[in-house]
Protein backbone atom coordinates (compact mmCIF):
# COMPACT_ATOMS: atom_id res chain seq x y z
CA UNK A 1 0.00 0.00 0.00
CA UNK A 2 1.39 3.40 -1.04
CA UNK A 3 1.97 5.79 1.87
CA UNK A 4 1.39 9.51 1.20
CA UNK A 5 4.44 11.77 1.76
CA UNK A 6 4.76 13.57 5.09
CA UNK A 7 3.44 17.10 5.12
CA UNK A 8 5.09 20.03 6.92
CA UNK A 9 2.33 19.82 9.53
CA UNK A 10 2.95 16.14 10.24
CA UNK A 11 6.71 16.71 10.46
CA UNK A 12 6.12 19.58 12.87
CA UNK A 13 3.81 17.47 15.04
CA UNK A 14 6.31 14.60 15.19
CA UNK A 15 9.13 16.98 16.08
CA UNK A 16 7.14 18.64 18.86
CA UNK A 17 6.15 15.27 20.32
CA UNK A 18 9.79 14.27 20.61
CA UNK A 19 11.02 17.59 21.96
CA UNK A 20 8.24 17.91 24.50
CA UNK A 21 10.03 15.68 27.02
CA UNK A 22 12.75 17.19 29.21
CA UNK A 23 15.35 16.09 26.67
CA UNK A 24 18.55 16.56 28.65
CA UNK A 25 17.10 14.94 31.77
CA UNK A 26 16.33 11.37 30.72
CA UNK A 27 17.36 9.21 33.63
CA UNK A 28 18.98 12.11 35.49
CA UNK A 29 16.40 13.01 38.08
CA UNK A 30 16.01 11.02 41.27
CA UNK A 31 12.93 10.95 43.45
CA UNK A 32 13.46 12.28 46.98
CA UNK A 33 14.87 9.61 49.25
CA UNK A 34 12.41 7.73 51.41
CA UNK A 35 13.15 5.89 54.62
CA UNK A 36 12.79 2.11 54.95
CA UNK A 37 9.27 0.83 55.38
CA UNK A 38 8.30 -0.58 58.79
CA UNK A 39 8.59 -4.32 59.13
CA UNK A 40 4.80 -4.64 59.33
CA UNK A 41 4.24 -2.72 56.12
CA UNK A 42 3.11 -4.43 52.97
CA UNK A 43 5.79 -5.40 50.47
CA UNK A 44 4.54 -2.96 47.82
CA UNK A 45 4.88 0.68 48.85
CA UNK A 46 1.92 2.97 48.31
CA UNK A 47 2.40 5.67 45.64
CA UNK A 48 3.69 9.08 46.61
CA UNK A 49 0.97 11.72 47.05
CA UNK A 50 -0.26 12.99 43.69
CA UNK A 51 2.29 10.81 41.90
CA UNK A 52 -0.24 9.96 39.20
CA UNK A 53 -0.46 13.63 38.29
CA UNK A 54 3.21 13.84 37.28
CA UNK A 55 4.52 12.24 34.11
CA UNK A 56 8.16 12.94 34.91
CA UNK A 57 10.11 12.58 38.18
CA UNK A 58 10.99 15.71 40.12
CA UNK A 59 13.35 16.83 42.86
CA UNK A 60 17.15 17.27 43.11
CA UNK A 61 19.17 16.11 40.09
CA UNK A 62 22.08 14.03 41.36
CA UNK A 63 24.71 14.32 40.13
CA UNK A 64 24.15 17.74 38.57
CA UNK A 65 24.01 17.52 34.78
CA UNK A 66 25.94 20.05 32.66
CA UNK A 67 23.91 21.97 30.11
CA UNK A 68 24.62 20.96 26.52
CA UNK A 69 26.21 23.39 24.06
CA UNK A 70 22.92 23.52 22.14
CA UNK A 71 22.71 26.32 19.56
CA UNK A 72 19.86 28.75 20.28
CA UNK A 73 18.33 31.90 18.80
CA UNK A 74 16.84 34.28 21.37
CA UNK A 75 13.80 36.52 21.05
CA UNK A 76 16.14 39.39 20.14
CA UNK A 77 17.66 37.42 17.27
CA UNK A 78 20.95 36.84 19.13
CA UNK A 79 22.80 33.56 18.53
CA UNK A 80 24.09 31.69 21.57
CA UNK A 81 24.15 28.25 23.18
CA UNK A 82 22.23 26.87 26.11
CA UNK A 83 25.46 26.38 28.06
CA UNK A 84 26.65 29.94 27.41
CA UNK A 85 23.24 31.43 28.17
CA UNK A 86 23.05 29.78 31.58
CA UNK A 87 26.68 29.95 32.71
CA UNK A 88 27.20 32.39 35.60
CA UNK A 89 23.47 32.79 36.20
CA UNK A 90 20.92 31.12 38.41
CA UNK A 91 18.34 30.08 35.82
CA UNK A 92 14.73 28.92 35.98
CA UNK A 93 13.88 27.21 32.70
CA UNK A 94 10.56 26.09 31.23
CA UNK A 95 9.67 24.35 27.97
CA UNK A 96 6.97 25.97 25.82
CA UNK A 97 6.00 27.02 22.32
CA UNK A 98 4.09 30.09 21.22
CA UNK A 99 1.32 28.14 19.48
CA UNK A 100 0.51 26.18 22.63
CA UNK A 101 -3.02 26.75 23.86
CA UNK A 102 -3.12 24.47 26.89
CA UNK A 103 -0.39 24.69 29.53
CA UNK A 104 1.90 27.36 28.04
CA UNK A 105 -0.30 30.36 28.90
CA UNK A 106 -0.36 29.15 32.50
CA UNK A 107 3.40 28.61 32.44
CA UNK A 108 3.86 32.17 31.20
CA UNK A 109 1.64 33.50 33.98
CA UNK A 110 3.64 31.53 36.58
CA UNK A 111 6.94 32.97 35.37
CA UNK A 112 5.48 36.48 35.22
CA UNK A 113 4.22 36.25 38.81
CA UNK A 114 7.48 34.71 40.06
CA UNK A 115 9.60 37.33 38.30
CA UNK A 116 7.59 40.15 39.88
CA UNK A 117 7.72 38.49 43.29
CA UNK A 118 11.52 38.08 43.23
CA UNK A 119 12.45 41.24 41.30
CA UNK A 120 13.95 42.98 44.34
CA UNK A 121 15.06 40.13 46.57
CA UNK A 122 16.57 37.85 43.88
CA UNK A 123 17.36 39.94 40.80
CA UNK A 124 20.12 37.47 39.88
CA UNK A 125 17.56 34.93 38.65
CA UNK A 126 17.37 34.46 34.89
CA UNK A 127 14.02 33.31 33.51
CA UNK A 128 14.31 31.23 30.35
CA UNK A 129 11.40 30.06 28.20
CA UNK A 130 12.75 27.51 25.72
CA UNK A 131 10.60 26.72 22.68
CA UNK A 132 10.20 23.11 21.58
CA UNK A 133 8.89 24.17 18.15
CA UNK A 134 11.78 25.19 15.87
CA UNK A 135 9.47 24.94 12.86
CA UNK A 136 6.91 27.36 14.19
CA UNK A 137 8.76 29.78 16.47
CA UNK A 138 11.12 32.59 15.48
CA UNK A 139 12.43 35.68 17.33
CA UNK A 140 9.34 37.72 16.40
CA UNK A 141 6.94 35.09 17.75
CA UNK A 142 9.01 34.62 20.91
CA UNK A 143 9.19 38.39 21.56
CA UNK A 144 5.42 38.68 21.14
CA UNK A 145 4.89 35.80 23.58
CA UNK A 146 7.08 37.49 26.20
CA UNK A 147 5.29 40.80 25.72
CA UNK A 148 1.93 39.10 26.06
CA UNK A 149 2.97 37.80 29.47
CA UNK A 150 4.45 41.07 30.69
CA UNK A 151 8.05 39.88 30.76
CA UNK A 152 10.57 42.20 32.39
CA UNK A 153 14.34 42.42 31.69
CA UNK A 154 15.95 39.16 32.77
CA UNK A 155 13.37 36.95 31.05
CA UNK A 156 14.59 35.43 27.78
CA UNK A 157 12.88 33.21 25.24
CA UNK A 158 14.89 31.11 22.80
CA UNK A 159 14.49 28.33 20.25
CA UNK A 160 16.92 25.71 18.90
CA UNK A 161 17.50 25.29 15.18
CA UNK A 162 15.75 22.62 13.16
CA UNK A 163 19.13 21.11 12.25
CA UNK A 164 19.61 20.27 15.93
CA UNK A 165 16.48 18.13 16.10
CA UNK A 166 18.27 14.80 15.68
CA UNK A 167 20.83 15.85 18.29
CA UNK A 168 17.99 16.50 20.70
CA UNK A 169 16.47 13.10 19.88
CA UNK A 170 19.81 11.44 20.62
CA UNK A 171 20.16 13.34 23.89
CA UNK A 172 16.87 12.03 25.24
CA UNK A 173 17.30 8.59 23.68
CA UNK A 174 13.81 8.67 22.20
CA UNK A 175 11.87 9.18 18.98
CA UNK A 176 8.57 10.78 18.08
CA UNK A 177 6.60 7.54 18.45
CA UNK A 178 7.34 7.67 22.18
CA UNK A 179 5.08 10.71 22.50
CA UNK A 180 1.59 10.08 21.21
CA UNK A 181 -1.33 12.45 21.69
CA UNK A 182 -1.84 16.19 21.91
CA UNK A 183 1.45 18.10 21.57
CA UNK A 184 0.06 20.75 23.93
CA UNK A 185 0.48 18.23 26.74
CA UNK A 186 4.21 18.66 27.18
CA UNK A 187 5.89 18.81 30.56
CA UNK A 188 5.02 21.87 32.65
CA UNK A 189 7.93 21.43 35.03
CA UNK A 190 10.47 24.15 35.79
CA UNK A 191 14.15 23.16 35.68
CA UNK A 192 16.74 25.00 37.77
CA UNK A 193 20.33 25.48 36.60
CA UNK A 194 23.04 26.74 38.93
CA UNK A 195 25.75 29.28 38.13
CA UNK A 196 27.98 26.52 36.75
CA UNK A 197 25.39 25.86 34.01
CA UNK A 198 24.36 22.55 35.56
CA UNK A 199 20.84 21.27 36.00
CA UNK A 200 20.38 20.75 39.73
CA UNK A 201 16.62 20.58 40.30
CA UNK A 202 13.31 19.94 38.57
CA UNK A 203 9.96 20.89 40.04
CA UNK A 204 6.65 19.11 39.71
CA UNK A 205 4.28 20.32 37.01
CA UNK A 206 2.94 23.87 37.35
CA UNK A 207 4.90 25.00 40.43
CA UNK A 208 3.54 28.06 42.19
CA UNK A 209 5.64 31.24 42.44
CA UNK A 210 6.05 30.48 46.14
CA UNK A 211 7.51 27.05 45.40
CA UNK A 212 9.90 28.53 42.86
CA UNK A 213 11.04 31.13 45.38
CA UNK A 214 11.69 28.45 48.01
CA UNK A 215 13.69 26.27 45.61
CA UNK A 216 15.70 29.15 44.17
CA UNK A 217 16.61 30.48 47.62
CA UNK A 218 17.76 27.05 48.73
CA UNK A 219 19.93 26.57 45.65
CA UNK A 220 21.39 30.08 45.52
CA UNK A 221 20.89 32.20 48.67
CA UNK A 222 23.10 35.06 47.38
CA UNK A 223 21.40 38.42 46.91
CA UNK A 224 23.26 40.15 44.11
Amino acid sequence: MHKPPLTDASRRQALCWALAAPWWMAGAVAQPARGPAPASAATAEPPLPNSKAHKYPFGPIKPPRPMPALALTTHTGAKTTLAALTRGKLTALQLMFTGCSAVCPIQGAIFAAAQRKLAKSMPQVQWLSLSIDPLGDDPKALAAWLQRHGAQPGWTAAVPGLKDAETLFDMIGRRSQDFAGDIDRHTAQVFIADRQARLVYSTADMPSPEVLEEVLREIDPLKL
